[in-house]
Formats: structure tokens, C-alpha cells, sequence
């Protein structure tokens, strides 16, 4: 493959400048003062209870038919303002309710003047089972036209228990180096992709295995671009017409529609890549998969609200082997096949 030793040194150079900056730039800074005060106002009812302390809110709920909630309006700031609402979460035998958003969750919500606009962004974090304390933050920008700002804890037609300590809610700006350093390191990912897809369209001349390539290609940096809230409502609201189809449905999805993104994706571009590169070992293959997979999980630490993730490298990894692998099947197959026919005909 050409450029072989060239991809692999240009990804750890990449891997180890994307994480380095990452941790030691800075991305908010906090611009203005707490907004949040002690004047909370909940919903409860016979089966629930909401205590609200001096450090922190306790909901519990064992009416898996009602909201437990808890909130507080917050003054009004202009608009284009960037909020960030942090806090320590923990949960406590919390059920996964029908619905993406039955769950114990954290939100800041936007009211336009006439309903609150639950399309934009609004989770901090959406917890079920048991999860110990963990610090989740959340950053938001007050768009035009909202009238009202409001900070949301509550356990959502479901059963379980929700604690939050140190919530804090304060205006932030992006740092002009974290700025700088995002530019920079998503346009190196960018020429480190196009250079590596490049590579394997010269392997073969097959325009319509070229076209495939590319569309595998463009189908992965889509869903790697994504921002962390359009993944998120487009997931939910997958999840929400499935749903509401039949009692199956809801028993088929078993896992994350996210994942199965993530395999699917990569096992197109696994099949593809197998097909192009037949004069090329199985190892090399492997390596594309595994960079392209690395590749795309570091730059989502520069594209808002999404998280690399180990699990998401691993299925991204196994989807395009399991691609290449049923390609490398068939192949022996085949030759297997024609070597028998060839005996039988002498």
C-alpha cells in the first residue's frame, strides 16, 4: 500500500498532539458570576419526595406514572450567551423507562414564551441503574427569542433515586487558544483522512468500487462530525417512532442505535476496503481499519458535546475486521471452488 509507514507515523503524531492539547488547553473561561441561588421549586406527589439542602437535591420516586422534579428559574441573560451548568450526579436503582427521557436527568431548559423548546440542546446528563458520583457539565447558548431559562433536576416517569451536590451555573466564553488548537487539530484530521482514502482509491481503478469507497468514506465522517445535540435528538427521535410502531420493536434494540451506527458503517467500509486492496496483506487492511477507527474517535474531542470512546474504537475496529474478514471468506471460497473445478475438468 502506498505511504504505508507514512500513515502510521503521521497518526501517532497526530493521536499524541490531539491528546496533549486537549488536556492542557483550557476551553471556557468562566466570564460572570453564579447565577444559581437556594430558591428551588419542585413537583412531587404522595409516592415521591424532593429534599433541597444547602449542598445539594435528593429526588426519589417510586411512581414510575408521574415527574419527580425540582427547578429553578434563572435571571435572564442575553442572547448568544454561553452557559455552563456542571454538577456531581449520582443515581440509585434507577429503571430505563419506555421512553428515551424517562430517566433521572439534569437539563437547562429554554421557553420561548409559549413552550419550552426541548429541540435545542438541554442535558447535562441522563443517568439509569446505579452510578456512583461523577462530575458532568453541560454547555448551552441562550438563543434569540427565549424569554425564559430554567435548571431542571428530576426522575422522569420512572423508578429510582437522583442526588446532585455542587451545582453550579455560571456565563463562559470559548478561549481564544482552545479555539485556535481546535482549528488547527480537526484540519489535520481532515488532511490525514483525505491522504489515507487517497492512498486506497490508487490501489484499484475500479470506478464503482472508487464510488463505494467514498460513500463508506463520507457515511463514517458523518457520523463522526455529528455535534454531540444533533446525534442525540436524531437518536431519540429514531428510538421514539420505533417505539411508537409495536410491542417488537421495542424488544429488538438492544443495543444503542449509536453503536449500531458505528458497526454498520465501519463494516461497509471494511467489505469496500478488502474488495480494493486484494494485492495487499490482510496486516495492512487491518492497519486502515484500526487508524481510520482511531482517527475518528480522537477528533470528536474537538467537535462539541461528543466523547471519544474506548468501546466505540473497539466496535468501530471489530465492524470493518468483520467486513474484511467475510470479503477474505468468500475469497477462499471461491478459489477453493475454482481449484475443484479445474480438477474435476482434468
Amino acid at each position: 500500500m502506498p505511504l504505508f509507514k507514512t500513515h502510521c507515523l503521521l497518526f501517532i503524531l497526530l493521536a499524541a498532539a490531539t491528546i496533549t492539547s486537549h488536556a492542557w488547553i483550557t476551553q471556557y473561561e468562566q466570564t460572570g458570576s453564579e447565577l444559581l441561588t437556594g430558591y428551588w421549586k419542585y413537583k412531587s406527589s404522595e409516592s415521591s419526595r424532593v429534599n433541597s439542602t444547602s449542598t445539594g437535591l435528593h429526588l426519589y420516586s417510586n411512581d414510575a406514572t408521574t415527574i419527580t422534579s425540582i427547578h429553578q428559574d434563572i435571571p435572564m441573560v442575553a442572547p448568544g450567551s454561553i452557559l455552563s451548568l456542571s454538577a456531581d450526579m449520582k443515581c440509585n436503582d434507577v429503571r430505563t423507562g419506555e421512553k428515551p427521557w424517562n430517566q433521572a436527568r439534569l437539563l437547562l431548559s429554554q421557553n420561548d414564551g409559549r413552550k419550552d423548546r426541548w429541540d435545542l440542546p438541554s442535558v447535562v446528563a441522563s443517568l439509569t441503574g446505579t452510578q456512583d458520583w461523577k462530575n458532568y457539565q453541560g454547555i448551552f447558548t441562550v438563543l434569540p427569542g427565549t424569554e425564559r431559562i430554567q435548571v431542571i433536576a428530576q426522575v422522569n416517569q420512572t423508578i429510582g433515586a437522583l442526588q446532585i451536590n455542587n451545582i453550579q451555573l455560571y456565563p463562559v466564553s470559548e478561549t481564544q487558544l482552545f479555539a485556535m488548537a481546535r482549528n488547527i487539530t480537526l484540519l489535520a484530521w481532515s488532511a490525514f483522512f483525505l491522504l489515507l482514502i487517497g492512498s486506497c482509491l490508487l490501489i484499484k481503478r475500479n470506478i464503482l468500487l472508487r464510488l463505494l469507497l467514498v460513500f463508506a468514506f463520507a457515511f463514517i465522517i458523518i457520523g463522526t462530525t455529528l455535534p454531540g445535540d444533533v446525534k442525540n435528538q436524531v437518536s431519540d427521535e429514531v428510538l421514539t417512532q420505533l417505539h411508537a410502531q409495536s410491542e417488537p420493536h421495542k424488544i429488538a434494540i438492544l443495543w444503542d442505535l449509536s453503536k449500531i451506527w458505528h458497526f454498520c458503517s465501519f463494516f461497509l467500509f471494511g467489505l469496500i476496503i478488502c474488495l480494493m486492496m486484494t494485492q495487499v496483506s490482510l496486516f495492512q487492511v487491518t492497519i486502515v481499519i484500526i487508524l481510520l477507527a482511531g482517527g475518528t474517535e480522537l477528533a470528536q474531542l474537538y467537535i462539541g458535546g461528543r466523547t471519544p470512546l474506548v468501546t466505540d474504537f473497539f466496535i468501530d475496529a471489530a465492524g470493518g475486521i468483520a467486513g474484511m474478514i467475510l470479503i477474505w471468506l468468500a475469497k477462499i471460497r471461491t478459489d477453493n471452488h475454482s481449484s475443484n473445478t479445474d480438477i474435476a475438468c482434468k
